[in-house]
């Protein structure tokens, strides 16, 4: 059974990171990017501070028993005339470990330096020098080509895919991992992994092919499955950004062969517990993979969360009685203007982050709709600032292939359009938009 509302809980309260560690891991990239920008050396040189990774993705999870959480950035510079690239990371060091504020938490890595907290958790600085498209490596003293914003853009496109739902299926595999340890694998190479799977011609054979979570878990483990057991030996990783680096210099031939085997091993187990129609056999099957976390919403949640949630939101079929059809493609890309020296930049860019108090310029790219045909669209605001203001919003309005939206209410939110020709919703596309307090650029 598919246990939608025990997937709901399970992700809510036990995998994803919950929202007072987002907010700290904010205001702490925050407060080295303000750190930087005034830097006396690097302030001449800084450009941007970029999330990267996980962090970008929107796939950190709650650490597991005694890990940690982390997040990555890019700390973006123009090139210095004079520094080496082993030099870039020596000075991020020297820069961190000369303030009353970083002094004593700051390490060298081979690519990094890293601010570690006394709360079991970290940020890896990474330099990297934009025109070149490079980051550093302190042990080889060399450059590494690098282009972390079309990962993520790359991952976006994926995601829309499979409507949403590809990061919380990422969260529930490093989930899995960090809970059973009976596989290893860095998040990137699982990203890349199970990003390739996600392909739109499913679609077209089998529309709810990612139609909610477990189905689309279930159906992205088999995919990955299949390709693994196709491929016994490990097989080049490519950045998907197309940098032409090979990831799988990061892994090794045992490592591959232990997540394949466990990878085939799960496969089995969650088809087993989708599949099943009773419900509490099932709820054991799936407690078998995921652990006793795994388990019903208290139970007035489904009351409570109806009563909080009834605030007018329509829905193109529900409400409007648009039939949906989804035969053609649209791309909605949402672009942060440019405001004083904060530069522009497209929301997949920066894993879909924008500072508040921002303008956002909503644009439709890649359609294959043949004109003439109407467009629709949906803003939908979440957290407790809209709540207060009773700025949820999420009604369904006709309007032109074009619009903006000011950045005025912190939280996750979403921007939906959807293309109506000849009555019928042929295609649609959502742009997440995160929103958070004092994020620069």
């Amino acid at each position: 059974m598919k246990l939608h509302a025990y997937f709901k809980h399970f992700l809510e309260n036990t995998v994803n990171l919950n929202d007072s560690r987002i907010e700290t891991l904010n205001k702490r990239v925050d407060a080295i990017s303000s750190f930087l920008r005034d830097h006396e050396v690097f302030g001449e040189f800084f450009l941007d501070v970029i999330p990267q990774g996980s962090f970008a993705q929107r796939t950190i999870i709650k650490p597991v028993g005694t890990r940690e959480y982390d997040a990555d950035v890019l700390l973006s510079l123009k090139e210095h005339p004079d520094w080496t690239p082993a030099q870039y990371t020596q000075e991020l060091y020297k820069a961190f470990e000369g303030s009353g504020r970083y002094k004593g938490m700051s390490h060298r890595r081979t690519r990094c330096v890293y601010i570690d907290y006394a709360d079991p958790f970290h940020i890896d600085v990474v330099p990297y020098v934009e025109s070149r498209m490079d980051i550093t490596n302190n042990k080889t003293d060399d450059w590494e080509h690098s282009d972390p914003e079309s990962f993520t853009a790359w991952l976006e496109g994926k995601t829309r895919i499979t409507a949403g739902r590809l990061p919380a299926i990422l969260r529930l595999l490093k989930y899995l991992r960090d809970s059973k340890t009976t596989f290893s694998v860095k998040s990137v190479i699982m990203t890349i992994l199970v990003g390739e799977r996600i392909e739109s011609w499913r679609t077209s054979i089998d529309a709810g092919h990612y139609g909610d979570i477990p189905t689309a878990l279930v159906n992205i483990v088999e995919d990955l499955d299949q390709y693994l057991q196709a491929n016994p030996f490990m097989p080049a990783i490519w950045d998907p950004a197309g940098t032409g680096q090979d990831f799988s210099g990061r892994w090794d031939q045992d490592g591959y062969t232990s997540f394949r085997r466990q990878i085939h091993h799960y496969a089995g187990k969650i088809r087993e517990a989708y599949d099943e129609p009773d419900k509490v056999t099932s709820l054991a099957a799936w407690q078998a993979i995921f652990g006793t976390s795994f388990q019903a919403p208290p139970a007035d949640t489904l009351t409570t969360s109806a009563a909080r949630d009834d605030t007018g939101e329509q829905f193109i079929d529900a409400t409007l009685h648009i039939p949906m059809r989804i035969s053609a493609s649209v791309r909605l890309v949402g672009r942060v203007r440019r405001a004083g020296v904060l530069r522009p930049y497209d929301l997949p860019q920066r894993g879909d982050r924008v500072g508040k108090g921002r303008y956002i310029d909503f644009r439709l790219e890649d359609r294959t709709v043949p004109e003439p045909y109407q467009v629709y669209w949906k803003v939908k605001n979440t957290g407790t600032e809209a709540r207060q203001r009773n700025q949820l919003r999420g009604q369904v309005r006709r309007g032109e292939s074009s619009m903006y939206e000011h950045t005025a209410y912190l939280g996750s939110h979403y921007v939906e359009v959807y293309i109506v020709k000849d009555g019928v919703c042929v295609a649609r596309d959502r742009q997440q938009v995160i929103i958070q307090p004092g994020m620069g650029g």
